[in-house]
């Protein structure tokens, strides 16, 4: 056997068995994780021949050496190896073995299986374990593992073994399972999971940080002034969701109000400071802070634009460090059991009856969607003036080396919302249209670790065909918006579904398939098409979803009908300027006034409601509604 190298990696297949049968273990698994932490660290967006010979070489000798009875793991590398449980799984979806169902069968039946068991058991396995049992051996490593099986969402979504192992794993309960790892995956990955049963896993997720020695050891001395409120964010910069949406808010604030920018997470970012008076830095590492000025603090409001996006903003929302704490949409889920007293919302974008089923905080209620987006950073390349041509762009189909045309239809998705189900409309959607299509992904910068990148894309391809797909991974923003100014169409995801997207494929002028739900990620979007009079575009089943996206396909008169509407619309009075984003910051500062003013009313009122036990017919919470001028 030779020496197989890729890049600077290199390994020899002899080499790894001699150690193995020199019982040399220790050094065998420090070689091992070596070369797994090199896949772990570094992304392939592509294998060519060599690659792909070393991935099977590799692959195949691991999981050879790893399954073998007497090949023992010293405790000092156990944890380790289970971090990488979805390194382990990517290389393998990726290599000719596909999965470890045949090694997992080997191991069951092994003494001294069970670290090994737990290497290589992950959301893409038809082979079953009873999660009971894995609590029983270890509850310890069972959490650890709990949370590395969950990493998988941001890609795996697309796979069907793994889309219904995820759904499974999330609702599993066990009161063993107190200990969580990579907090921001796991409160932030739940939602693109199941939406209907994120509550159960974030409500768990906040009871064990509030159990945490870093809460209980954390004393909070707050001395409120009037005029004092936080901001913390991680995301605060320009081309961001969470700023393009909330900025305008945050700007109404800084005439009356003294506000301090807490920034966690990178310093590095290039963050937008202009609003404040102050701005302080925060940052975990290895569950250490210096939260001496949060300590020591005289803000008598906190608003988080973004919570679940960052570990930090979750750990923060677990702590009451000032009499009033607001969430915001920047990540528009609830935190289902933090210490957040308000989440700020808007009235067209919401359920309003039993509004408790969505949020665990008090629902305040703006005028509108409750969120403004900013004009696009974007300079469009070609004329969006008002024309009776419609865009019949295609594509000439590179990845077949085919010039066969293909109409191109943006989903511009980031990978954790792309899910099996969805696939399988696109899937209709290739079958029943008149003309060859190609949609277009774009992953985002997610897919840049652990190597998520190329099973993403082949398990896309298996359903989809890979002459019908071409994926993106990270694109700048100007780059995104110049590939997606030259599709024909946009559709938008579910259950996800999108806002700041949804925007910008209608700055391009892009006619676009909503998908409307019950939640304000997947509202917002739909509610702004009506107000734009293409409600005719929006669908609230996956059979509408399918129907009216053939339609706009096939139908070339309707789709010259919808894009001369579109081209009319008045983006900057209706959407980016005027009416819609000064009334929706202005209605934001009153209701931050309000909160303000009458916060110990409305705590007691929700105490005594509380204690009522009222029916399931009546809002649990009220809903509290503010309208500007009121």
């Amino acid at each position: 056997m030779q020496m197989q190298n890729v890049g600077d990696l290199q390994f020899n297949p002899q080499e790894l068995l001699q150690q193995y049968l020199s019982q040399n273990h220790d050094q065998l698994s420090q070689k091992l994780i070596s070369i797994l932490e090199h896949f772990e660290m570094s992304t392939y967006l592509e294998l060519k021949i060599e690659s792909q010979y070393f991935v099977n070489a590799f692959v195949k000798s691991f999981l050879y050496i790893f399954t073998q009875p007497d090949y023992l793991l010293s405790d000092t590398f156990v944890k380790r190896f289970i971090q990488l449980n979805l390194t382990i799984s990517n290389l393998v979806a990726i290599s000719d073995f596909k999965t470890t169902d045949a090694y997992l069968e080997l191991l069951q039946l092994q003494p001294q299986n069970y670290a090994k068991i737990l290497t290589l058991y992950s959301a893409r396995n038809s082979f079953k374990l009873d999660r009971k049992a894995i609590f029983d051996a270890s509850p310890a490593l069972a959490c650890l593992w709990y949370s590395h099986y969950l990493e998988i969402y941001r890609t795996g979504l697309v796979n069907r073994i793994v889309y219904q192992n995820l759904r499974e794993h999330l609702i599993y309960e066990d009161d063993r399972l107190q200990d969580f790892y990579q907090i921001d995956d796991l409160y932030f990955g739940a939602t693109y999971i199941d939406g209907d049963n994120d509550r159960l896993l974030k409500n768990r997720i906040n009871r064990s940080i509030q159990n945490s020695q870093l809460v209980k050891n954390t004393t909070i001395r707050n001395r409120p002034h009037p005029r004092k409120i936080a901001i913390i964010s991680g995301l605060w910069f320009a081309n961001h969701s969470v700023y393009r949406i909330l900025s305008s808010c945050i700007a109404a604030l800084k005439d009356d109000y003294e506000l301090t920018l807490i920034h966690i997470g990178d310093q590095q970012i290039n963050i937008d400071i202009q609003y404040f008076h102050e701005v302080k830095y925060l940052k975990l590492a290895n569950n250490q802070w210096d939260l001496s000025f949060i300590q020591d603090n005289e803000f008598t409001a906190i608003y988080y634009p973004d919570i679940g996006m960052l570990p930090e903003s979750i750990v923060l929302s677990n702590m009451r460090i000032a009499p009033i704490q607001i969430c915001g949409l920047g990540h528009p889920v609830s935190t289902f059991g933090s210490e957040i007293d308000y989440f700020i919302s808007g009235s067209e974008s919401e359920i309003l009856r039993n509004p408790e089923v969505n949020y665990s905080e008090r629902l305040v209620l703006l005028n509108g969607l409750g969120a403004a987006n900013n004009y696009p950073n974007y300079q469009p390349q070609t004329n969006l003036e008002v024309s009776d041509k419609i865009h019949t762009n295609t594509l000439t189909n590179t990845l077949t080396n085919t010039a066969e045309p293909r109409l191109i239809i943006n989903c511009p998705w980031y990978a954790q919302k792309v899910n099996y189900p969805l696939l399988l409309l696109l899937k209709k959607i290739i079958h029943d249209a008149k003309v060859p299509l190609i949609f277009r992904f774009f992953s985002g910068g997610g897919l840049l670790r652990k190597n998520d990148f190329l099973p993403f894309v082949k398990d896309i391809e298996q359903v989809l065909g890979a002459e019908n797909i071409c994926i993106y991974p990270y694109k700048s923003y100007p780059e995104y918006m110049a590939i997606m100014e030259e599709a024909t169409l946009c559709l938008d995801s579910y259950h996800f579904g999108g806002f700041n997207v949804i925007i910008d494929g209608l700055y391009l002028r892009k006619p676009t398939i909503f998908f409307e739900g019950k939640r304000w990620y997947n509202r917002a979007g739909a509610r702004l098409a009506k107000k734009l009079g293409l409600g005719d575009l929006v669908a609230k089943s996956p059979a509408e979803y399918t129907q009216l996206t053939l339609k706009l396909i096939n139908n070339l008169d309707f789709r010259q009908e919808i894009q001369e509407r579109i081209n009319k619309i008045d983006l900057d009075r209706q959407v980016f300027q005027a009416d819609f984003q000064v009334d929706n910051s202005k209605c934001f500062h009153q209701a931050i006034n309000f909160l303000i003013q009458n916060h110990e009313a409305l705590k007691a009122e929700s105490t005594a409601q509380d204690s009522l036990k009222v029916s399931s017919k009546n809002n649990y919470k009220k809903l509290i509604r503010i309208s500007y001028g009121s």
